[in-house]
C-alpha cells in the first residue's frame, strides 16, 4: 500500500513540475511599487546587477548574470529614474519594455517563488546621470553569487596567425609567376633557331602567329596571379559592423491632464464608482436558469490596462470556467471608457483587477473585488472630471 502511495505522489509530482517551470508573461506578474529620493543602495551582497534596456530586442546578455540562470532568485528590483514631473505619463509604458526585454533574454530568472518591483528614483530636477549609475534590474539570488567564466578572447592570435600565411601564399603565386614567365623567354630561343634553319614563307608566317601567343600567355599567368593573391587577402579584410537602428518610441493614446489642484487625486474608477461597475455586469452579462446553475462555482478575474484618458489599452481574462471567461471578455470589449487615476495632480496610467462571482441575491455576475495599480491612499474617491479640470 506505501508503494502504491507513493508511486501516485511521484507521479502528480511529476505532472505539476513542467506546469511551475512555465515563464510567465508580462500581464501576469504583480510588482510592487515603491520609490526614493536618493540613489538606490542594494540590500545585501548576493546580488547581480543587469543593465536595463527599452525598446525591444532583449537586454545584453553578461557572464554574471548567464552565472545565475541555476540559481533560486528570490528577488528582482527594477531601479529606474524620473527627474521631470512629465516622466510619469510613460512610467507604465516605459518599465513594461523593460520588463519585457529581460523575460525574452533571460527568462530562468522568473521563478514560482521570486517577487517582482519596480523602484522609482523620483525626485523633481535631481541629478539624472547620478541615478544613471544604480538603474537596472537587481537580481537577488538565495546563498552566495556563483563566480562567471569569462572566456578568453582568441581573436588576436587567430588573426596573427592567419597574416604569415596570406604572405606565404603571395610567395608561392610570385614563384608560380616567374616560372610561367621563363617559359616565352625559352620558346623565343626554339623560334629563333627555327628562323635561321627554315626559309620558307610558311615557316615564317606560323612563326609570326606564334609571337602574339606567347604575349597571351604572359598575361593569362599575370592575371591569374593577381586573382589569386584577392582571394587570399579576401580573410584579412575587416569586419563591416552595422549599427542597429533606435527602436522608436511607442506613441501615447493622450497626453497626460493636470488638476486644477496639484495635489489632486482619484482612483480609476468606471463611470460613477462601483456601483455603476455592478451595474454594467449585470446588464451586460444576461444569464439562463442553466448558465446560473453552471456558473455558480465559477471564478474570473478580469485584467484592464488604461490609458492616461481612460481608454482600455488591454483587456485579459483568466479562469477556469472558459465559457465562462467569454462572457467576461464579451462584457469588457462593451466598456466605455473609465475615469483615469490621477496622482499628484497629474492622469497617469493605471491596471484594474476585478474578481467576477456569481451573486446569488441578485442572480448575476458581480465584482466582489477591485484593485487598482498604483494603489492610492483611501482619500483618493471616485470623483467626475469636471471637480478635477474643471471641465
Amino acid at each position: 500500500m506505501r508503494l502504491v502511495k507513493s508511486a501516485l505522489f511521484a507521479f502528480f509530482f511529476a505532472t505539476l513540475t513542467p506546469l511551475a517551470a512555465q515563464t510567465p508573461t508580462y500581464d501576469e506578474l504583480e510588482f510592487e511599487l515603491d520609490s526614493v529620493t536618493t540613489s538606490y543602495k542594494a540590500s545585501g551582497k548576493n546580488y547581480v546587477l543587469i543593465r536595463s534596456k527599452r525598446g525591444d530586442g532583449g537586454v545584453n546578455r553578461t557572464p554574471q548574470a548567464d552565472a545565475i540562470l541555476s540559481a533560486e532568485v528570490t528577488e528582482i528590483v527594477l531601479v529606474f529614474t524620473e527627474t521631470d514631473p512629465a516622466d510619469i505619463a510613460e512610467r507604465e509604458e516605459a518599465n513594461q519594455e523593460r520588463w519585457e526585454n529581460l523575460l525574452k533574454t533571460y527568462p530562468e530568472l522568473f521563478q514560482f517563488s521570486t517577487t517582482y518591483k519596480s523602484l522609482c528614483q523620483c525626485k523633481i530636477n535631481g541629478d539624472a546621470d547620478a541615478f544613471k549609475q544604480s538603474q537596472g534590474f537587481y537580481v537577488y539570488v538565495n546563498g552566495e553569487v556563483p563566480k562567471a567564466e569569462v572566456p578568453e578572447n582568441p581573436k588576436s592570435e587567430e588573426t596573427k596567425a592567419t597574416t604569415p600565411k596570406v604572405e606565404e601564399k603571395k610567395m608561392e603565386v610570385t614563384k608560380v609567376e616567374d616560372k610561367k614567365v621563363e617559359t616565352p623567354k625559352a620558346a623565343d630561343k626554339k623560334i629563333e633557331d627555327k628562323k635561321e634553319t627554315e626559309k620558307s614563307i610558311t615557316d615564317n608566317a606560323s612563326v609570326k602567329k606564334a609571337e602574339p601567343v606567347k604575349e597571351d600567355v604572359r598575361e593569362t599567368v599575370k592575371e591569374t596571379a593577381k586573382e589569386t593573391v584577392r582571394e587570399e587577402e579576401t580573410p584579412v579584410a575587416k569586419e563591416v559592423v552595422v549599427a542597429k537602428p533606435k527602436p522608436q518610441k511607442k506613441p501615447s493614446v493622450a497626453k497626460a491632464r493636470r488638476a486644477k489642484d496639484p495635489k489632486a487625486c482619484r482612483m480609476a474608477c468606471y463611470e460613477g464608482g462601483y456601483e455603476s461597475l455592478d451595474n454594467f455586469f449585470k446588464e451586460n452579462i444576461k444569464l439562463t436558469k442553466k448558465e446560473r446553475r453552471k456558473v455558480k462555482k465559477s471564478v474570473a478575474i478580469l485584467k484592464l490596462q488604461l490609458n492616461l484618458d481612460g481608454s482600455i489599452k488591454k483587456s485579459i481574462v483568466t479562469g477556469s470556467d472558459e465559457r465562462f471567461n467569454a462572457m467576461v471578455q464579451g462584457a469588457a470589449n462593451a466598456m466605455n471608457n473609465w475615469n483615469p487615476t490621477v496622482k499628484s495632480g497629474v492622469t497617469v496610467k493605471s491596471e484594474v483587477k476585478i474578481t467576477l462571482k456569481y451573486d446569488k441575491s441578485t442572480k448575476s455576475i458581480k465584482p466582489f473585488e477591485v484593485a487598482v495599480i498604483p494603489k492610492l491612499a483611501p482619500k483618493c474617491k471616485c470623483v467626475s472630471d469636471a471637480e478635477l479640470f474643471g471641465d
